[in-house]
């Protein structure tokens, strides 16, 4: 062999391992599992998200049929599989989870469901691999006239849910309910993507695993400003019902003060890209005249300190969304995003003033 040949097998392997496909576990149920297709090992859609990715990305595919989030559910809750096992053992650099539609047989538990789900996230994010971890958003059942309550859950309990819990985690939302129709012929039985379903989900999925190879904002950036996308929309009323209900056992003072005028509202634009994490205090009076300010104005589009374009009504409905937090009887309300130094008054204030922006931003 000559000196060339050996310098070339020599580097080789340096090349490859420069840079290798990054591993991805996407965890779930029988719709991550790939139930119902003809060829699951080629048409689910962490195998198609594989073949799309042209060698960036190789696929662990960790669903089980009729698994949950929710622990302690006989044969079926997910940490309690060799999926689990598996996954954890599979050294991800990227989680993707998608579980909750088997979660919505067990009512009497929803308000169980969130710290089940972030127990999943923590156990990956404890591994020595720091993998990133992803959110998915739910797709729905269909056909929508007989599946009303179910996909209602969906849209009012379950995704705020998974939105949340993204948000305290600082995990990543990928909004697979926002871009997956409710057709019969994506979910034949009613339940399971057909492979047209599968490959929606996993080009979705792509599309977000690439962004993500740079650090991406909270909020992602829109070129233009054009109308509330209808997830966060139905999102943000369902949040506004909860509000509305935990008020009811904790009515606001008579003459809340009004927010504060702001004749500048460059200096508070960041808090619409930031994590609720990250904010500390109560900003809810902020985003009212943020949101009041920016109305009045005719602004659709913004601008962040980096040059950023984003579209605020969809950005501030994310905010609110992502910090409203949910108590035991499903009300829902607003504090401080830390949880640490709770002001009962200063929480009925904020849930008021965050329902204000809310109803601007939805452009009532």
């Amino acid at each position: 062999m000559n000196r060339w040949a050996a310098a070339i097998l020599f580097l080789l392997p340096v090349t490859a391992l420069a840079q290798p496909p990054l591993r991805v576990a996407c965890v779930g149920d029988s719709i991550t599992y790939g139930d119902q297709l003809a060829d699951r090992d080629a048409q689910s859609y962490p195998a198609v998200l594989q073949r799309l990715s042209q060698g960036r990305y190789v696929t662990g595919n960790f669903g089980v049929n009729a698994s949950t989030a929710l622990k302690n559910i006989f044969l079926r809750s997910w940490t309690g599989t060799r999926a689990c096992r598996k996954a954890l053992a599979f050294d991800p650099d990227l989680v993707v989870i998608m579980l909750g539609i088997n979660d919505l047989a067990f009512p009497d538990r929803y308000t169980q469901y969130p710290g089940d789900l972030r127990d999943i996230v923590a156990r990956f994010q404890a591994l020595p691999s720091a993998p990133r971890v992803f959110l998915c958003t739910l797709t729905p059942i269909a056909p929508e006239a007989e599946q009303t309550q179910a996909n209602r859950t969906i849209r009012e309990t379950m995704n705020p849910a998974i939105r949340a819990v993204a948000a305290e985690t600082g995990a990543q939302v990928i909004d697979i309910s926002a871009v997956f129709p409710n057709r019969e012929e994506l979910l034949p039985d009613g339940l399971h993507p057909s492979p047209a379903g599968a490959e929606i989900i996993a080009r979705t999925v792509l599309a977000a695993l690439d962004a993500s190879s740079t650090p991406p904002p909270q909020i992602h950036p829109a070129p233009a400003a054009g109308p509330v996308a209808v997830s966060i929309r139905n999102e943000a009323l369902a949040a506004r019902n909860r509000a509305e209900e935990w008020l009811k056992t904790h009515p606001p003072p008579d003459g809340l003060p009004e927010p504060p005028a702001l004749e500048e509202t460059a200096p508070f634009l960041s808090l619409l890209s930031s994590s609720p994490s990250a904010t500390n205090g109560y900003p809810y009076a902020t985003f009212t005249a943020m949101a009041d300010a920016l109305d009045r104005a005719g602004e659709e589009t913004v601008f962040l300190d980096d040059g950023r374009p984003i579209a605020w009504r969809e950005a501030l409905l994310h905010q609110l969304v992502q910090r409203q937090r949910i108590d035991a009887q499903g009300g829902g309300f607003w504090s401080r995003p830390d949880g640490e130094d709770e002001d009962t008054a200063e929480t009925v204030r904020s849930t008021a003033y965050a329902l204000q922006a809310l109803s601007i931003a939805l452009g009532e």
